[in-house]
């Protein structure tokens, strides 16, 4: 006895099955209502597939003259055993053999069908007319044949992921699109058959009736969305949908349409992780810290030659993230309102300065450390705000990374006792109690944080200083990056200045790290084709270049870095992007020689001094 309700693949034997007759020794007939059912199975959203011993050629040229052979997917036409040959079409088509339905008139197909497939349902020739009578009690909700034409397209997709040497390379060749949408009510019918049907990629498990799922499209409480996904070789039209409520998944699910994606990850990864329940078994297991970086990737700048670019155009496509050095020197590309940025800022919180979260030690933590790990450095440690602990650098699938590695050779580096929990601040060590006062008082740089000496020995008694960044723990931190960032993202790095500069016993400490891991990164990106570098040594022509620090520069140097971080862009998205005319640099000079003179001459109050600063500013404002 067949249960239609749970099928959603017939796979027919043909010779004395499908049809009467042996394609091999002559005619063959196929009986009308055979041909009808084909057709009333894709009416009602049911799939036909073929697994013959047969050769390919003449037996869809025979099936073309019976125009049934568009009704089939994934056909299985050779002659090779049934029982791996079931197992493999299943695997592509990603659905359960509890799920579907294998005729064959021959019982050892059968029974090798069971042994490789327990759970698949069986049947000979007898059970075609009981299938017939049940389809035509079945609602023909598919007149327009979506679901077949949905199979077609992973027919077509499986066909083409064979080409490629990875499944990897494949995806992001794929161009897959997925939206997120929140007009629930409207698709309440199409939500609940998903609901009800979605086994394998159904997180929750939760069934309910469709008045209980329109009721919870009502509730406030609950933020609730469908999503749908496109690609190179189709439409797969909604294939997932979710329930969240104060923080928590209380329906997660998926078709299995869209298997091998990772559109599940995609959409957790969207929703900030929230958390989630698994209930039984699910083909996929989610994460807290991918997101596929092939799905919704940017397409090449060369498709936005000659027309305009929008935000929406170049979506994340480029993230700045480091101190002063990428800050000044961005105003001097056009466009970069487009880019991602994460720049050293005051926290709304405490107002202190927070620039230590663009530290190694800290980006690496983006990818490693649990929500737990995040809320015990939060409250451990006064200069770190939560803010700091959180950003797109691994998830938002950027095509270049600017990174700058100025303060891995100024900050001090520290780990909670027992555990692995790194936190970075300050260029002194903090554990250290003749450091103490100076932290207090602001003789070192503090970061405007008020730190006591209570606050200090408690967390030189929880945390252990390990020194600064090591040129080993940073080739480590980049070979981490490899790994760890989508496969089409290049991290571009900005490398200290070296020469020239004549400082204090710490500056020139600081000069001589700087020298090191300059030269170890050089060596490691010359390996890496996803590695580039920018030194600002080339930028910089004399002493006269430095503007009262080691890590601070002339507006030369800075629009010197722009023109670089221009060319890396062009070479390696092929955007066109364009920089500001190096006249208005001579002009940022001589306002900034201004402002320095002012500066000397009287109070940043004086009335003269915000005049010019206020001029300044417009001129400023109006160039970008």
């Amino acid at each position: 006895m067949i249960d239609i309700k749970t099928i959603k693949l017939v796979i027919w034997d043909l010779d004395d099955t499908f049809w009467k007759g042996t394609l091999s020794e002559g005619g063959v007939i196929l009986p009308e209502e055979n041909a009808k059912l084909i057709r009333d199975l894709t009416d009602s959203g049911i799939i036909n597939s073929i697994s013959s011993k047969n050769e390919f050629e003449p037996t869809k040229q025979h099936l073309q003259e019976l125009g049934v052979w568009d009704f089939f997917v994934f056909p299985s036409i050779n002659w090779e055993g049934k029982g791996l040959q079931l197992k493999d079409k299943l695997d592509k088509m990603a659905l359960r053999p509890v799920n579907v339905l294998f005729l064959d008139d021959n019982l050892s197909n059968l029974g090798e069908a069971k042994h490789f497939l327990p759970d698949i349902q069986v049947g000979g020739p007898d059970v075609i007319k009981e299938l017939i009578e049940q389809v035509a009690v079945l609602e023909k909700k598919d007149l327009h044949h979506k679901r077949l034409k949905q199979y077609k397209v992973l027919e077509d997709k499986a066909t083409a992921s064979k080409t490629y040497k990875s499944n990897e390379d494949f995806l992001y060749d794929s161009n897959i699109k997925v939206e997120m949408h929140y007009d629930c009510l409207n698709q309440l019918q199409r939500i609940h058959e998903l609901l009800l049907r979605s086994n394998q990629l159904n997180y929750t498990k939760k069934r309910i009736s469709i008045e209980e799922l329109e009721s919870l499209f009502g509730n406030p409480e609950y933020d609730c969305g469908y999503v749908t996904v496109t690609d190179r070789f189709g439409d797969y039209g909604m294939v997932g949908f979710y329930a969240l409520t104060n923080g928590r998944l209380e329906h997660f699910l998926f078709s299995c349409r869209t298997m091998g994606q990772k559109i599940e990850q995609w959409v957790y990864a969207q929703l900030g992780f929230p958390e989630l329940t698994v209930v039984g078994e699910v083909r996929t297991e989610l994460n807290t810290k991918e997101c596929p970086g092939w799905i919704n990737q940017v397409e090449s700048a060369d498709t936005h030659k000659n027309q305009e670019v929008s935000k929406e155009d170049l979506h994340c496509k480029v993230l700045l993230k480091g101190p002063c050095d990428l800050s000044h020197s961005q105003v001097y590309i056009k466009g970069t309102e487009l880019f991602d940025t994460e720049f050293t800022y005051v926290s709304n919180a405490e107002g202190q300065i927070i620039d230590a979260y663009n530290h190694s030690v800290h980006i690496e933590g983006l990818y490693t450390y649990s929500k737990q790990d995040k809320q015990q450095i939060v409250e451990d440690c006064i200069f770190v705000d939560s803010a700091m602990l959180e950003g797109g650098f691994f998830t938002k699938g950027y095509d270049v990374i600017f990174l700058s590695t100025l303060i891995e050779s100024r900050y001090c580096i520290y780990r909670k006792k027992g555990t692995d929990i790194k936190v970075v601040f300050g260029g002194y060590d903090m554990t250290n109690s003749s450091n103490w006062e100076s932290y207090c008082n602001g003789t070192y740089y503090n970061g405007g944080n008020k730190f006591t000496e209570d606050y200090l020995k408690w967390f030189s008694d929880n945390y252990e200083f390990l020194g600064k960044t090591t040129p080993e723990a940073y080739l480590k931190f980049l070979q981490n990056c490899i790994q760890w960032l989508p496969k089409r993202t290049n991290l571009c790095l900005i490398l200290g200045a070296t020469k020239f500069y004549q400082g204090n016993e710490d500056e020139e400490e600081e000069k001589r790290k700087h020298q090191i891991l300059n030269d170890e990164i050089k060596v490691f990106a010359n390996k890496q084709p996803r590695v580039h570098y920018i030194a600002i040594d080339d930028c910089i022509r004399d002493a006269s270049d430095f503007a009262g620090g080691l890590n601070h520069f002339s507006t030369r140097v800075y629009y010197e870095i722009a023109q670089a971080m221009i060319r890396v862009l062009r070479e390696v998205t092929g955007m066109q992007v364009e920089s500001y005319s190096s006249g208005m640099v001579r002009i940022d000079s001589v306002i900034m020689k201004v402002r320095k003179g002012l500066k000397r001459l009287m109070r940043p109050e004086g009335k003269l001094y915000e005049k010019m600063k206020s001029v300044y500013n417009k001129i400023y404002k109006n160039r970008k």
